[in-house]
C-alpha cells in the first residue's frame, strides 16, 4: 500500500475528542487534523512525537489533513490510521503471504453475514471450498516487542468473536487477522490486562475452532507493505 501523495511531517501537540489532533508543521503553523482512530492510542499519541499527515487536497473538507503515522520515542514507526489495516490485509491475502490462508479465493471486502447482517472485513472461499470469514484488527499497542489487542475495552470486538464462532458452528471457516501496524512488535496477544472479557472470549473461540493469525508489516513514510506471519499467543 503506497500513500498517494507525499506525507507531510509535523510534531504532535495533543490528541483530543478522539478524532482530532493539533500538530505543529515544519513551517511553524499549528493546525487541527483528523485522527482516524477510536482507540486509546497508548504509546502512540504523546506530545512531541513526530507525525506524518496525508493531504486530502479537498478545500471543502473541514480538516484537510489526516494523521497517518507517528514515530514513538523509541524510534518505532506506527500507523495510527486503523482504516489502513483492511487494505494491507487484503494485499497479503491476494499475494498469499500467510501460509495458512494460501488458496483463499474470490475475496470480497465488507460482506454482510450472520443473523444480524453485520459486515465481515474479508470473505472468500478456501481450497476446501469452505466459506471463509476474516475479521481484521489493527494492533498498535506494544510493551517492548509484545503487541496487544485491544488497547481499550471493546464490546464491538467481543461481538465480532461471537459472530465468528457462529460461523464455525455452522460449518464454515472463521478467523481473526491481527494486522500489526507497529514496527517494534514481534508477537501478538489478547490484552488480558486491559479487556479480560475479550481475552477469555478469544480462548473460548479458539477452542471452538476460530483461527487467530498476525501479520507483520514494513512501515515507511512512503507506504506500508505486508511482510510475514507473526506468532499469536493466547
Amino acid at each position: 500500500m503506497l500513500f498517494h501523495n507525499p506525507l507531510r511531517q509535523a510534531v504532535l501537540i495533543k490528541r483530543y475528542k478522539r478524532f482530532l489532533a493539533d500538530v505543529k508543521l515544519e513551517n511553524g503553523d499549528i493546525i487541527t487534523v483528523h485522527c482516524p482512530n477510536t482507540g486509546a492510542m497508548t504509546g502512540c499519541a504523546e506530545p512531541g512525537m513526530r507525525v506524518w499527515l496525508s493531504d486530502s487536497a479537498n478545500p471543502k473538507r473541514k480538516y484537510r489533513y489526516t494523521w497517518e503515522l507517528v514515530e514513538d520515542f523509541a524510534g518505532h514507526l506506527i500507523c495510527v490510521n486503523t482504516h489502513r489495516a483492511n487494505q494491507i490485509a487484503g494485499e497479503a491475502l491476494e499475494h498469499n503471504l500467510l501460509a495458512p490462508l494460501q488458496g483463499v479465493q474470490n475475496l470480497r471486502a465488507e460482506q454482510k453475514y450472520g443473523y444480524d447482517n453485520r459486515r465481515i472485513d474479508w470473505f472468500g472461499v478456501d481450497s476446501q471450498q469452505r466459506r471463509t470469514f476474516i475479521e481484521v484488527k489493527s494492533v498498535t499497542l506494544a510493551t517492548h516487542n509484545q503487541g496487544y489487542f485491544p488497547d481499550t475495552v471493546s464490546k464491538r470486538a467481543l461481538e465480532h468473536l461471537r459472530s465468528l464462532q457462529d460461523m464455525v458452528t455452522d460449518g464454515h471457516r472463521a478467523l481473526v487477522l491481527y494486522t500489526v501496524l507497529h514496527s517494534g512488535i514481534e508477537q501478538v496477544s489478547a490484552a488480558d490486562h486491559i479487556d479480560p472479557k475479550y481475552a477469555d472470549a478469544c480462548r473460548t473461540a479458539r477452542e471452538v475452532g476460530v483461527e487467530f493469525y498476525a501479520l507483520g508489516c514494513k512501515l515507511t513514510p512512503t507506504g506500508i507493505s505486508p511482510l510475514r506471519e507473526l506468532p499469536v499467543l493466547m
